[in-house]
């Protein structure tokens, strides 16, 4: 059976919240067993156990938090073939999916063991403390739903 984690760092919640739906969205049919987890909680080996891999930041200066990083960067030397990698970010309107893409290019780059493509969303907030702009959280359930139709498990 397949799993997933969503693993996420947050500041101020608005990523948590991203993070909770997109784990509604992947378990929504009970077909998915899926783990929220904040990165602070979470080691690669744990990551490594699920099939899924969702990983979510805040934009900081264009780019994953620290924590994310530190946590890709254990990853990056990892075998991730046949996991479905998937990534997310918080941002104003101008960061539009400037984490997503840095979060990718650390495990694309210099690690022959990804399978890509991957999927991503960049979900956008009117401040750091939010909320999230009207129609935005919509989006992360979709993405849930998204990942597990396209592993032909959809409900």
């Amino acid at each position: 059976m397949t799993t997933a984690i969503v693993v996420y760092d947050s500041w101020y919640g608005c990523t948590q919240t991203v993070a909770e739906e997109i784990a509604r969205g992947l378990s929504a049919d009970g077909r998915v067993p899926t783990v929220v987890a904040n990165v602070k909680t979470v080691d690669a080996a744990h990551v490594l156990a699920h099939g899924i891999v969702v990983v979510g930041s805040p934009n900081h200066q264009g780019g994953p938090t620290p924590r994310i990083r530190r946590m890709l960067e254990e990853l990056r030397g990892r075998d991730l073939r046949g996991r479905r990698l998937v990534f997310f970010d918080t941002c104003f309107a101008p960061d539009h999916g400037k984490a997503v893409g840095r979060m990718e290019a650390m495990l694309r780059d210099r690690n022959p063991f990804v399978s890509p493509p991957f999927m991503g969303l960049s979900v956008i907030a009117r401040s750091p403390r939010g909320p999230l702009l009207p129609g935005e959280l919509s989006k992360c359930g979709e993405l849930g739903r998204s990942v597990r139709t396209s592993l032909a498990i959809s409900a």
